[in-house]
């Protein structure tokens, strides 16, 4: 989910909200995980590795390989990491 009108300088990973000047990570589209039938689970699972990607004062490195060492494979854990990782433009940020 993106804002109206934001310049895209750098790649969204899948699952988040962006907005903002910069454009920047406003939290985890949880009205589109719902209606694409993601259960509870899986959505608070995304919602933690947004927490430890964004929040967590480590760089994006040391978020990816902390995700890894705690988080449990799963499906979306492993398309969020290796996107964040494969990225030729870096992924958007956080402004808080």
């Amino acid at each position: 989910m993106l804002q109206g009108g934001s310049h895209v300088n750098k790649d969204i990973p899948p699952y988040v909200m962006a907005g903002r000047l910069p454009l920047s990570y406003e939290g985890v589209n949880l009205v589109g995980l719902n209606r694409r039938g993601f259960s509870k689970e899986q959505i608070y699972a995304i919602q933690d590795i947004y927490r430890k990607l964004y929040m967590s004062g480590h760089n994006v490195t040391d978020a990816l390989a902390l995700i890894e060492e705690e988080m449990p494979a799963s499906a979306e854990r492993d398309e969020i990491v290796n996107f964040v990782r494969n990225s030729k433009r870096g992924v958007i940020r956080t402004t808080f």
